[in-house]
């Protein structure tokens, strides 16, 4: 089973990618996400009206919400769908 859906996700100053769950948001490095939750979106203005709501923005920081291509993937290699 593959499942591929277009997403957007919010960056912060072009380095860390907004995660977490059920309140509980932070952003964490790019190249050291690890196996965070990272938030995504149905939309671009979904992603900017939520997470203006959902997170104290501060003066230096610049955010970006960019499209993004999720995938999900079994992990059967062999699995014909």
């Amino acid at each position: 089973m593959k499942i591929s859906r277009e997403r957007w996700v919010i960056i912060r100053n072009g380095t860390d990618i907004f995660c977490g769950l059920a309140r509980n948001y932070q952003f964490k490095p790019i190249d050291n996400i690890g196996d965070a939750a990272i938030k995504t979106y149905l939309s671009e203005q979904k992603a900017i009206s939520a997470f203006e709501r959902s997170w104290n923005k501060r003066e230096n920081d610049v955010y970006t919400v960019v499209k993004v291509l999720e995938t999900i993937e079994d992990g059967d290699s062999n699995a014909n769908t």
